[in-house]
């Protein structure tokens, strides 16, 4: 899976910061990367604006950086649950951007939270300390620009 993971994320030519080495701390990044995204382009439809180019981006690392990265052969009941997940959130953010809901956002956020938090406590102990949770500062703007 840590090979399969590796080439997902980085087709999406997104800075990790970390050696992809482990499946678990890639799954992180990619997660905080959706949620950096999905904050900016919520702020960018409260201001009126339309977020594509955050919305784009946050699309592509459901689909390619979460999805895709699924064994549902191996992962079973388990790989389907979160493969049902992200397909919702994809549909979602689809018709969330076409509504130009920030509310509808803020859900996508809400049902991915928990399974960003279950990857953060799987992850090695040594790179807990330096995630940041899913909220938005401009910290998380510098990241996500990064990308």
């Amino acid at each position: 899976m840590a090979l399969k993971s590796a080439r997902a994320y980085a087709a999406t030519e997104a800075f990790t910061g970390v050696n992809a080495s482990d499946p678990g701390q890639l799954i992180v990044l990619v997660y905080q990367r959706v949620f950096d995204h999905l904050n900016m382009g919520k702020k960018s439809l409260e201001e009126g604006g339309y977020g594509i180019e955050s919305f784009t981006k946050a699309h592509d690392l459901i689909q390619q950086g979460l999805l895709a990265c699924l064994d549902y052969n191996s992962g079973g009941e388990v790989a389907q649950s979160l493969g049902a997940v992200y397909e919702w959130s994809l549909r979602e953010l689809i018709s969330a951007r076409s509504a130009k809901s920030p509310e509808r956002i803020q859900e996508i956020m809400d049902v991915l939270t928990p399974l960003y938090e279950a990857w953060l406590a799987l992850a090695p102990a040594e790179l807990a300390p330096t995630l940041n949770t899913a909220e938005f500062n401009s910290n998380s703007v510098q990241q996500a620009v990064n990308y």
